[in-house]
């Protein structure tokens, strides 16, 4: 249910934006270090590991932000350029540069592109050329994925990102702390409800 209602927020959020803006990777990119559309379903955790890998690898000294397409829906009204990363990242790279002229890389379903100050990068290009497209381009499997591909990133320019500390799962127990509450909840109202209407049989006075 809370899982539900995130992807529901989120969508709520992005899809106002796909529509008014030309190229929704762009506003994200320039705050955060990730875009992260609701349609690549990847869940909060692993959201959230995905975003510190890229802090981890920033405070080690790779910067690379990342922008995930899982469909032409995520390219605004540029979809001209869905499955085409190679021609995306540096569009989006240049679109980012009056702010940010670091590393941009893109990963759609059939593969990887980076560019940097709005440029392509040959050498840093020709690593992600090795590695196979995200398979399957959803969930756990897609943030794995695109860490392992910025991992070779910071390998190839000499710099060792160490291993992430796992986050504590608790996305299964608080789905069974919810369904506890309200039934808890609901436990309380019927006894309530109950209780009236027993005083008002007897004839007495509610309490």
């Amino acid at each position: 249910m809370r899982r539900a209602l995130i992807v529901l927020l989120l969508a709520l959020v992005f899809v106002p934006l796909a529509r008014a803006d030309g190229d929704p990777a762009s506003d994200y990119l320039l705050q955060a270090p990730s875009f992260v559309p609701p349609d690549t379903a990847l869940s909060s955790y692993d959201t959230t590991q995905l975003n510190a890998l890229l802090r981890a690898a920033k405070t080690a000294g790779y910067t690379v932000r990342v922008a995930l397409i899982a469909s032409r829906y995520d390219m605004g009204s540029v979809t001209i350029l869905f499955k085409k990363p190679k021609l995306y990242a540096p569009f989006l790279s240049q679109e980012l540069k009056f702010l940010y002229q670091g590393r941009t890389l893109v990963v759609m379903p059939n593969g990887y592109a980076i560019a940097r100050d709005g440029k392509p990068d040959p050498g840093e290009q020709a690593v992600l050329d090795k590695l196979p497209p995200p398979n399957p381009f959803a969930g756990a499997g897609l943030a794995a994925d695109t860490a392992s591909a910025v991992r070779a990133l910071a390998t190839h320019a000499g710099v060792k990102v160490g291993a992430l500390p796992k986050l504590k799962a608790s996305s299964g127990n608080s789905t069974n702390d919810d369904r506890i509450y309200i039934a808890a909840g609901a436990v309380v109202l019927l006894t309530l409800a109950g209780g009236v209407v027993f005083w008002r049989r007897r004839g007495l006075p509610r309490p």
